[in-house]
């Protein structure tokens, strides 16, 4: 062999001997730095995916309470509803009954003045062809004839 060949090799081997000595702890804390990094990170995204886990479970829970309120708000709104519907009608037929009377009474009391009217018409038109009647009937020889009557008559009983 060649010494150049051997220099090259010693030299070699010298100055791998030296880069090894040199650069051993700052590539191994880089590597470890590096792993520890890589490590660190995988630590923090794991821990945030646990912290994301469970904030979805939380909204998923506070979902399923809202969604439960919201229900019994809506069953309380429809039952409050109902009552208000089931008074309103009760207070429409009250009403509905009271007008109802109101008006029957106003209708009797109609009828009862409009019988009125016409037994006064009545008694007004019975006067009036009664004394009619007795204008057809009455002349002067039927007053004489009630007066000599009734006179004696008066004289029958000792009145004159």
């Amino acid at each position: 062999m060649d010494s150049t060949v051997i220099w090259k090799t010693i030299n070699t081997i010298i100055l791998v001997a030296v880069f090894y000595k040199l650069l051993k702890k700052p590539i191994s804390n880089m590597l470890n730095n590096g792993v520890a990094s890589v490590s660190n990170k995988y630590e923090a995204v794991q821990k945030e995916k646990e912290e994301a886990l469970n904030l979805l479970k939380e909204a998923e829970r506070k979902a399923k309470e809202a969604k439960k309120e919201s229900e019994e708000i809506i069953s309380h709104a429809e039952e409050v509803a109902q009552k208000q519907k089931e008074q309103i009608v009760k207070e429409a037929q009250e009403i509905s009954t009271r007008i109802k009377a109101e008006a029957d009474e106003v209708i009797e009391r109609e009828v009862l003045k409009a019988k009125k009217e016409l037994q006064k018409y009545a008694t007004e038109k019975a006067v009036e062809l009664a004394e009619k009647s007795l204008k057809d009937k009455v002349d002067e020889d039927f007053n004489k004839k009630i007066i000599k009557t009734s006179l004696s008559q008066i004289a029958k009983e000792g009145v004159l």
